[in-house]
């Protein structure tokens, strides 16, 4: 991460940034209700719906009741449901005592998420952890930008662009934290300072907070 500017705006990922994941258990899950593993394959059915679902154009209802179709005679939405959660592991409370203490660094205009998500995962990731044990989500965030919400997703420069414009913030004071290199220069193509957030690189330690 190279600083050009006095950061005063930070917008993180959840998926690989905050939340851990673990994407191969859905597929696994996936596989024991028999679902075909053409179907995940680029450009098939259910792999087109899952995108679909992520930018908000399918209810989870039907997301649920469409891939349990493809699967075993006997497969209900509540399996899949579950299948799907699977891939949330854990927020680490470091991780949110991080974003607590950055939100009250003086300086900070704004703390925020911005990721391509979809309904089940942000709300098993509320249950769980930001919403849990005390937590509230407003003690992390000023602002959250999802896919599902905004009808948009990474890497389409238009997500960073909206997350800008409504944060009222300079792209060159902002950083955008992300485990996806592609996710990182686009957010740098528009301006933004980044950091890629791959396992040996802890952000709370490269952020300094």
């Amino acid at each position: 991460m190279t600083q050009k500017s006095k950061l005063q705006n930070y917008i993180f990922d959840l998926g690989g940034v905050l939340l851990d994941i673990r994407i191969q258990n859905a597929y696994e899950r996936f596989a024991a209700l028999g679902l075909p593993p053409a179907e995940l394959e680029q450009g098939a059915k259910i792999n087109k719906l899952m995108e679909n679902y992520q930018l908000g154009w399918v209810s989870t209802q039907d997301f649920c009741k469409l891939v349990a179709a493809k699967c075993s005679a006997g497969t209900k939405p509540i399996d899949i449901e579950h299948a799907w959660n699977s891939i949330c592991l854990d927020v680490a409370e470091r991780k949110l005592e991080a974003l607590r203490r950055l939100r009250k660094t003086e300086g900070v205009a704004s703390v925020s998420l911005l990721s391509n998500t979809n309904e089940l995962h942000w709300e098993c990731c509320c249950k769980n952890w930001i919403n849990a044990n005390g937590n509230r989500l407003e003690d992390f965030f000023d602002k959250i930008f999802l896919s599902q919400e905004l009808h948009l997703q990474k890497p389409d420069s238009e997500i960073f662009n909206t997350a800008i414009r409504e944060l009222g913030a300079s792209p060159a004071e902002t950083i955008f934290l992300d485990d996806s290199p592609v996710n990182t220069a686009a957010a740098a193509n528009c301006g933004l300072q980044t950091l890629t957030v791959t396992p040996d690189v802890d952000w709370i330690k490269a952020l300094g907070i």
